[in-house]
């Protein structure tokens, strides 16, 4: 499977993937985090069964403070 993580090009041989899959392979924790599919906010609840399919574009949004 062939997806687009961050605007990196990202492939993986695992029949299906699922959005905190995805992110426990690169290693980032949830707090302080939203994700994207498509343009689309993954809700965190959803991320353990949200799968990914072929092409998806997933952008990991960090909250950040500071004035």
């Amino acid at each position: 499977m062939k997806i687009l993580f961050n605007n990196r090009d990202f492939s993986t041989d695992a029949p299906r993937l699922t959005v905190r899959e995805l992110l426990d392979i690169h290693h980032i924790t949830p707090a302080g985090i939203a994700v994207a599919r498509n343009g689309k906010v993954v809700r965190k609840a959803d991320w353990a069964s949200a799968e990914l399919a072929e092409g998806d574009s997933v952008i990991v949004i960090t909250a950040v403070c500071g004035g």
